[in-house]
Order: structure tokens, then sequence, then C-alpha cells
């Protein structure tokens, strides 16, 4: 084999596992991100909407996040500010909540997963 087939093969292999690295800094960055934008949304919760929620049934809890919420929130929303507000909830938790509460015209679904106060 001539020095460049040698030369190419080289890079060639060297050029795949920096392409590997790249995709997998990329997931890693897209990761940091979606955490980021999680802990924004959680810091951003009110303040005082625990003291709001907190003796309430969950259901109205949803009710009553989606009225204080100045645009449609996702399922995951939901349950990332009402564990921020005390009241521990998952996003399968609040989909079981919003399908009674869309049947009950409480709350309005806008688009694909994001619901508002009716």
């Amino acid at each position: 084999m001539s020095s460049y087939s040698e030369d190419l093969a080289l890079v060639e292999n060297e050029l795949r596992e920096a392409e590997r690295e790249h995709e997998r800094l990329g997931a890693h960055i897209e990761g940091l991100k979606a955490k980021r934008d999680a802990f924004k949304k959680l810091n951003a919760a009110p303040a005082d909407l625990g003291s709001k929620i907190q003796d309430l049934p969950k259901a109205e809890a949803i009710v009553r996040i989606l009225k204080e919420s100045p645009k449609p929130m996702s399922l995951g929303d939901i349950a990332d500010t009402m564990t921020a507000a005390g009241k521990k909830s998952n996003r399968n938790g609040v989909s079981v909540y919003i399908d009674g509460l869309l049947k009950a015209g409480r709350v309005v679904r806008v688009q694909r997963n994001q619901y508002r106060d009716a």
C-alpha cells in the first residue's frame, strides 16, 4: 500500500471518529438546553402559586395554574409548575386530569399538547 493510501485511511478513520464525537456532543448539548429550559420555567413560576394551590385537589390546581399562565402550557409545563409549587406531579398524571377537565369544559386544547383555561 502506498504512503498516500495509508494516509487516506488514517484520515478517513479520524474523520469517522470526529463525526461520532460531533453527534455525541450535539445530543449532549440538546439535553443540556432542555434541562436549562426546564429550570428557567421552574424558576419563573410565581412564588405565591404554591400557597394558592396547596390545598386544592389536583384538577383544581391545574385549572388555577392555567389561569395564572399568560400563555398556553404543555402537560410537562403544567406538571413542572405543580411540582415547583409543592404538589408533586408528572406529565402522565396531569394527562389524566386534563382529559376530565376537557370533557367538563374547564380547559381548552389550543393545539396539540397546549392547553389554557376555558
